[in-house]
């Protein structure tokens, strides 16, 4: 007999419990009037069909003691799909109700739930009680990550969780059962379960727990590592009641273990392949470990290294290396120092200094701490450069004495040369009283002489200058400079024109400002380089271009010209002392100009660039910054 909706509600309506039934996806679709009056609802029991039956729920649960444990107990009804009888809930107001729940099922789906609310009496209130304990507990257990089950004394399970059997039926078909029990079921080898009995009776007559490790193959055959646990739970005579058994999984803690040993293989292997002596300490000053460069070094293997034999092995830095093994066992960090070195003896009875440095490591299998020390064999490095302080010694001794000598040649041929320009001056002043023929044939003489001695004079005051830096006598006094002004006023004092009659061509980009330089040292670096660039272009049409660029954080001076250019082997020498370009033929210099010209751009930390190439030309950069000491532009 199929009931029209008038009907059902008059039904439902009669009954004296609160009645409400939602579809799957939780739409109220019938609730009774006692429902609302239950709940205090002032309004008809229509307002609440189509509504969401979880929102109200929510927008309900501060009604109740433990508004969250309401939300929770709901969710975890829905989820676990069972029937609920006789379930305590209790308003903030003191009331109490019974709860009961029945998940209506089509094709084993859940398609509506049916909840049904009512006044409890004694006895009811005290069994419901105990059912929302025991689905609080079960809950919980079932949320913990660890696999757990309760058996009684003949090893039956008692309760399983959902992590330990995640199939429903399977969970319930178990209880009652035992393992052996579970075996045939699955037709499993016995073999477990034979050894778990054994574990089993093992803390049943010891009364303790019992911990024990299984290895175990999952459905793709990897292995799967458990940590398992019976512990017994006594009652008020002593005697076992139940046994809590309890797993969890260290796969990924076995596996890391099996990467840290394969890594400590690998690391060993390394040790053994790098150039460094390693061994490891333990707090005893026993040794634990040699690698091959220790043995080659010295032929002893650990085995043959007993307790603080490292020590005796030491011949000097004994109290320095005991005092920073000390410490790093005591957790700090020593960094490398040149003073931690000792010297040992080697297999052939040589001394050799060895540099080292520690690093602990904690808890190393059953050997606690441990101290690793890595060695550097130094001898070799410290003959060399001995070997090099006494060339340097050798060479300074070299170097001051070629400045004395230069210094002293400098002055002793100033006298002379001034001798020569005077004699010069008085010829010139006889000859001017000559007769016109005899004069010019006399200038030709004296001014090759006058010319002569202004380059030996130049000569002489490369030399000087040469001494100075050498000596490191040149300090720079900064100020701020005008470039352009500066470029501007050279070339009107030396390049308008050159002597063959060429005008330098100046170029200025950027945004100009001024430079903190020295002024001396920049003119001279100006000077250098165009004369340059004249003097080896000699055969040119082009004269040489000048270029003056701005940046934001640098400012660049630029040479060009179109001259004999250098040979590519050439341009890294440049800046040596006395050494010139290869294809200079008989253009006159000395090759100290780019020498200064280096010396000066690197006091006031510029770099130094030359492009070139034979009988094309050549294009010279150097870079500053504004401020030697400062960043960016002044």
């Amino acid at each position: 007999m199929n009931l029209k909706k008038e009907e059902l509600s008059f039904i439902f309506n009669s009954l004296p419990h609160a009645v409400l039934f939602e579809s799957s996806d939780h739409t109220v679709l019938y609730v009774n009037q006692t429902f609302c009056t239950i709940f205090g609802i002032d309004a008809s029991a229509d307002v609440l069909i189509g509504t969401n039956c979880k929102d109200n729920a929510v927008q309900s649960a501060s009604y109740f003691t433990e508004p969250s444990l309401f939300l929770s107990r709901i969710e975890s009804i829905y989820a676990n799909g069972k029937e609920v009888l006789n379930e305590e809930i209790r308003f903030v107001s003191g009331q109490t109700l019974l709860r009961d729940y029945k998940p209506m099922t089509l094709n084993g789906s859940i398609n509506g739930h049916l909840w049904l609310y009512k006044k409890p009496d004694t006895e009811i209130s005290f069994l419901s009680a105990a059912t929302s304990e025991r689905h609080f507990y079960e809950d919980l257990l079932d949320n913990i990550p660890a696999d757990i089950a309760i058996f009684d004394p003949s090893h039956r399970y008692l309760f399983v969780n959902k992590l330990a059997i995640a199939k429903k039926e399977l969970r319930k078909w178990i209880i009652g059962k035992d393992d052996f029990d579970y075996c045939n079921y699955a037709n499993k080898p016995i073999d477990a379960a034979v050894s778990r009995r054994k574990l089993f009776e093992k803390a049943l007559s010891s009364k303790k727990t019992v911990e024990f490790e299984e290895i175990n193959l999952d459905s793709a055959g990897n292995k799967v590592y458990n940590l398992r646990r019976f512990q017994p739970v006594l009652g008020l005579n002593e005697n076992v009641e139940y046994v809590i058994g309890y797993g969890i999984n260290i796969t990924n803690i076995r596996e890391s273990e099996l990467r840290l040993q394969q890594h400590y293989d690998e690391l060993g292997l390394m040790f053994n392949n790098i150039d460094q002596l390693v061994i490891t300490l333990d707090m005893t000053g026993t040794v634990n470990f040699v690698n091959s460069q220790w043995l080659t070094l010295t032929g002893l293997e650990k085995e043959m290294l007993g307790e603080n034999s490292i020590f005796r092995l030491i011949e000097t830095g004994l109290d320095q290396f005991r005092k920073t093994l000390f410490t790093v066992f005591s957790g700090h960090i020593v960094p490398i120092r040149n003073e931690n070195q000792v010297v040992i003896t080697d297999k052939r009875g040589q001394l050799r200094t060895l540099r080292y440095y520690m690093s602990r490591f904690n808890q190393v299998e059953e050997r606690g701490q441990i101290v690793a020390i890595f060695f550097t064999d130094i001898t070799d490095q410290l003959r060399a450069e001995q070997d090099l302080l006494d060339a340097a010694i050798k060479e300074r001794s070299l170097s001051d004495m070629k400045t004395n000598f230069m210094s002293m040649v400098s002055h002793e041929l100033r006298t002379p040369l001034s001798v020569i320009l005077s004699s010069a001056e008085i010829l010139e002043m006889i000859y001017s009283k000559l007769p016109a023929k005899e004069i010019e044939k006399g200038a030709a003489y004296i001014n090759r002489i006058v010319g002569q001695v202004d380059k030996m004079t130049q000569l002489m005051n490369d030399f000087l200058f040469i001494s100075k830096i050498e000596s490191g006598k040149i300090i720079p006094q900064l100020e701020l400079i005008d470039i352009n002004l500066l470029l501007r006023e050279i070339n009107e004092e030396l390049y308008s024109p050159w002597s063959d009659g060429r005008l330098l061509k100046m170029i200025f980009k950027g945004n100009p400002s001024l430079v903190k330089f020295d002024k001396t040292m920049i003119r001279h670096i100006i000077i250098n380089l165009l004369n340059n660039a004249f003097k080896y272009s000699p055969d040119s049409k082009d004269a040489p271009v000048v270029r003056v660029s701005y940046t934001k954080m640098w400012w660049f001076f630029t040479v060009v010209d179109k001259g004999i250019g250098i040979e590519e082997e050439d341009i890294i020498k440049l800046g040596e002392p006395f050494i010139r370009g290869s294809n200079v033929g008989d253009i006159e210099g000395t090759g100290l100009g780019l020498m200064t010209i280096k010396y000066f751009t690197d006091h006031h930390r510029g770099s130094f660039r030359v492009r070139s190439k034979k009988n094309r030309g050549t294009i010279v950069t150097i870079r500053f910054p504004y401020d030697m000491n400062k960043t960016g532009k002044l």
